[in-house]
């Protein structure tokens, strides 16, 4: 969670909700993700851009406009300040790489800082970078996510293809020594589990691990699919198992007041695993998805999509406009009206919308936030009306 807080923060929130009730965009998304690479030293089974199983990693599937495959920092210091000018509050350095290999890592996070942004960012924490830890604690990162995936060096190297589990677990150990030295509470520490077949019997000792560590939050989440990597997917028993540990790993991590999303993951998880072979998220089916107004994903070569499932939604590159007049423009509003009317037409914006996508609990949340404001929504002439939790999704397209 990316907390924000203050008057000026409120005053945001409520024009992002008052955006989603009109299908207008009256402030700048909350949450920019933004992929500085592509790149990654490991080969996690389940990962949608490296997995050992797919053909070849996204670096060598994609194609970089202009040959851009790292973001230089000089658009990266303009697009923070055009995101400060409209009000976004947070910057995350994530995506389909580790934003640790990036040379420039230490200018990158101070630019951000530098136009006024929280900066948050997701790495594996596995490349040895002597700098890192420093880097992160001394250039005032605000938010850190270590994507950690097991807690025994066994699970580890089964996951991510390689052993790197000390390089990991030992980064990690440094940068909250680091922090506590400093005196100060930055970075929030996050370790987050993505779970599948290869580490589901690591999932209790990872709670362990949470607490253990005293890290400020632990996040757990299920697992995206593609058809190379179908073979991952939980089983219903399980689920099942998870589903029955998770009150009492809960309780735990609420005694040692770690933040956690666990309550969350036990509603997510019967949804997500259906027939072997293609999740169904009916929850997506029942809500409008609202990642129009909170988010954008921005690529290494500047393009713009939605969020990280959408990679075909192109709408826009920041290198040839600026983010304000993308996020303003007449791809965005188009999108924006399509993502209103999902309910209606049951027509998804990318195949993911009713399979992987994980934003279902959030987009629940947002439209329970807007409570009577929806009836000021646009809806779609002659549009259908809502499917059963049961309706069939799309299929897993080939790749």
């Amino acid at each position: 969670m990316h907390e924000t807080s203050g008057l000026s923060a409120k005053i945001q929130g409520g024009l992002r909700l008052l955006g989603m009730a009109t299908g207008r965009a009256l402030v700048g998304p909350r949450l920019v993700g933004i992929e500085i690479t592509h790149y990654c030293n490991l080969a996690c089974g389940f990962c949608e851009s490296h997995s050992r199983l797919l053909p070849a990693p996204i670096v060598k599937r994609r194609t970089y406009i202009g040959g851009r495959r790292a973001m230089d920092l000089e658009t990266i210091e303009r697009l923070a300040r055009s995101l400060a000018r409209l009000g976004t509050p947070w910057v995350e350095l994530s995506g389909k790489g580790d934003p640790i290999v990036h040379p420039k890592l230490p200018e990158v996070i101070r630019a951000i800082k530098k136009a006024g942004l929280r900066c948050s960012m997701f790495t594996t924490g596995s490349v040895p970078r002597s700098d890192l830890a420093a880097t992160i604690v001394d250039c005032g990162l605000d938010r850190l996510n270590l994507s950690l995936n097991a807690a025994s060096r066994d699970v580890w190297a089964r996951v991510a293809g390689k052993d790197l589990w000390d390089q990991a677990l030992g980064f990690l150990k440094e940068v909250l020594e680091r922090r506590r030295r400093s005196g100060g509470k930055r970075p929030w520490v996050r370790v987050s589990f993505v779970i599948c077949k290869e580490n589901v019997e690591d999932v209790a000792r990872s709670v362990e691990l949470v607490r253990e560590l005293d890290v400020d939050e632990g996040g757990w989440c299920v697992m995206g699919e593609l058809p190379e990597t179908v073979r991952l997917q939980l089983e219903k028993q399980e689920v099942e198992r998870l589903i029955a540990g998770i009150p009492t790993w809960s309780r735990m991590l609420d005694d040692a007041g770690i933040t956690h999303d666990l309550r969350g993951l036990a509603e997510e998880l019967p949804l997500r695993i259906g027939a072997a072979g293609q999740q169904e998220n009916p929850m997506q089916r029942t809500v409008p998805c609202y990642e129009g107004w909170m988010h954008a994903v921005i690529g290494p070569d500047g393009d713009v999509v939605p969020c990280c499932y959408c990679e075909g939604e192109k709408l826009g590159n920041i290198v040839e406009q600026d983010f304000a007049e993308i996020w303003n423009g007449p791809r965005y509003i188009e999108l924006r009206r399509r993502m209103l009317a999902m309910v209606q037409t049951q027509t998804p914006i990318c195949w993911e919308c009713y399979t992987t996508c994980n934003r279902a609990l959030a987009n629940r949340d947002i439209d329970e936030r807007l409570g009577p404001l929806r009836i000021l929504q646009p809806h779609p002439k002659g549009a259908l009306k809502p499917a059963s939790a049961g309706a069939p999704s799309a299929a897993i397209p080939p790749r």
